[in-house]
């Protein structure tokens, strides 16, 4: 069972409620945001107000706009490497249009997940080379490429790199590869005062700077929506800058006039505006499907497309790409779970799969993380050795597990929450083994936290309420939407719906009012729940139909019906 925990308010509520003219309910989430005085309230909530800085103050951007500049002038090669992910992608695109609208002699280049692996390659700068390309612009990548960007600098190419990621620390000094110039605000020197910035958003400012100076507002605002989508692709956090840069490209979404993006968009048959949230589960993963089935180039492709009937086409691939996607997506993850209970459950889960497309092992990892709420390292073939992917939990930092298990790797490399890594085949057994007899969690650590923002009567939840809760948009990362609590709330009805049965549409009662609600995952939820305080007999005889007086602990959130306008209750967890 999960452990549910909020946090204390201390705030004058009715003072915040009168400033805005919000609900005092409305004023206590704004302050569990994190926003404790009037001054990130008003960024929070009013965009004029927000917490854009000026791009010149982000170390080596001007002399990146500088030498961008020249080179362009002197019709110099410019070839870009990004990533195989949406971040890369995106990046690669804003850097690409933005500077064949300045009018430079471009090329790119996107890695290939598994002939390249991630980042800029010492082989990628000799082609480069060999090309005739003078100067190399890397982005979400090459900050940690030192041996790369030697090679291209021994070869006499100018290199820029735009990069997000941690700068890579030896002895307490930070390693930068020697590049003509860096970007990244991650880096100790610089002074920029955000550091979250995705990669995309790193390369969206740069080309902004350049389109701006020339008078070319409008074509730098038509990039929004491709920093805004890879912002929440990438899971940065959604605060300050990061947050109304998503705002904008929101905004701008529906009429940029790229046929490739508007495509993407009419394939997938939007009922409803767009938001954030559909950035990261509907029009990511298809952007991503390319990189990890195929070549991410496809996804590339589609937005450098001008053709409004051929850009529908390559829509309608990576659509498809990403059903396969998730088909495989569903298959190995039945596959793991059937393997994981075939046996008692350990601290760490270490699953072996060999059929496994390693594309999607880190997807399949994370799932098993969420159904079992432990350190999963989904390991599966690669030809003459194995490669895998982690996802962590609190308290077990994955980078620090492995190099405890370094003897038995070949390389790895991540971060306390997720990882990769390859090993030999001789070497499974013997890696599996260090990580259950290293691991110190606890069953207290295993107990999955989830936060809410206030326990509260049904009676407070209201249409004007929830008119102000999308006032919290967009919502990823770092900025949830409102959780709310429910003590031994009165189940009334339940009817299953759904293409297989799994959603619950319920009634539940308070003071003679009836609310609606909605558990999408009903058997999950709603019946582990009923099964647990009231027996399986109980939970088959709900689903039937049948009326009572059910008392229930519910977390949930609150918004409207799309198609009646009516208040909607959706369950995230039952007690």
């Amino acid at each position: 069972m999960k452990q549910w925990v909020t946090k204390a308010c201390h705030a004058d509520l009715h003072k915040i409620a009168e400033r805005y003219q919000v609900s005092e309910v409305f004023a206590e989430i704004l302050v569990k945001r994190g926003l404790y005085c009037w001054q990130d309230m008003d960024g929070y909530l009013f965009d004029d107000m927000g917490q854009e800085r000026e791009a010149d103050t982000m170390w080596g951007l001007k002399d990146a706009v500088s030498l961008l500049s020249d080179k362009i002038q002197q019709k110099r090669r410019i070839r870009i490497i990004g990533d195989y992910d949406v971040d890369g992608v995106m990046s690669t695109f804003i850097l690409y249009h933005g500077l064949k609208l300045l009018g430079g002699e471009l090329s790119y280049q996107i890695p290939h997940r598994e002939k390249d692996g991630y980042g800029i390659r010492s082989y990628m700068a000799e082609q480069a080379a060999a090309d005739g390309v003078d100067t190399i612009v890397t982005c979400d990548n090459g900050i940690s490429a030192m041996e790369a960007v030697s090679h291209a600098k021994e070869l006499g190419m100018t290199v820029i790199i735009t990069d997000h990621h941690e700068v890579p620390v030896i002895d307490g000094a930070e390693q930068i590869p020697p590049a003509d110039v860096v970007i990244d605000p991650k880096q100790g020197r610089c002074g920029y005062g955000y550091r979250d910035l995705c990669g995309a958003g790193i390369a969206y400012k740069l080309i902004r700077s350049m389109l701006c100076s020339r008078g070319m507002d409008q074509k730098a605002d038509e990039l929004l929506p491709f920093a805004a989508i890879a912002t929440v692709c990438d899971v940065v956090p959604l605060q300050g800058e990061n947050r109304l840069l998503v705002k904008q490209g929101l905004r701008q979404i529906q009429t940029v006039p790229n046929p490739g993006l508007q495509a993407l968009i009419r394939k997938m048959e939007f009922s409803r505006e767009i938001r954030a949230m559909d950035f990261g589960f509907r029009l990511g993963p298809c952007i991503n499907a390319a990189g990890r089935l195929e070549d991410a180039a496809k996804g590339l492709e589609l937005f450098l497309e001008s053709d409004p009937g051929a850009a529908f086409e390559k829509a309608e691939y990576l659509y498809h790409l990403n059903e396969t996607r998730k088909d495989m997506t569903f298959r190995e993850t039945a596959a793991a779970v059937r393997q994981i209970e075939a046996a008692e459950l350990p601290q760490v889960l270490v699953v072996y799969l060999p059929e496994c497309h390693e594309s999607v092992a880190g997807i399949v990892a994370g799932r098993l993380r969420e159904k079992y709420y432990r350190p999963v390292y989904m390991i599966t073939d690669s030809g003459d050795h194995l490669k895998g992917s982690g996802r962590s939990i609190p308290g077990y930092h994955m980078q620090q597990a492995l190099l405890a298990c370094r003897e038995h790797l070949m390389e790895f490399g991540g971060h306390a929450m997720a990882a990769g890594f390859s090993l030999k085949k001789t070497e499974l057994a013997a890696l599996r083994q260090a990580l259950l007899r290293q691991c110190t969690l606890t069953e207290a650590d295993m107990v999955e936290k989830v936060y809410f923002d206030k326990e509260v009567n049904l009676s407070e939840i209201d249409q004007s309420l929830v008119t102000q809760l999308a006032w919290l948009e967009p919502l990823g990362e770092g900025n949830p939407g409102a959780v709310f609590a429910k003590r031994d709330a009165v189940v009334h009805s339940v009817r299953m719906c759904g293409k297989e049965n799994q959603v619950a549409q319920i009634q539940i009662v308070e003071d003679g009012n009836i609310y609606r609600a909605v558990d999408f995952h009903a058997e999950d939820c709603l019946g582990a729940a009923v099964c647990a305080r009231y027996g399986t007999e109980e939970w088959e005889r709900m689903k039937t139909g049948a009326e009572g007086d059910w008392k229930l602990n519910i977390l949930f959130t609150a918004e409207l019906d799309r198609q009646y306008g009516s208040l909607q209750l959706q369950l995230s967890d039952c007690q």
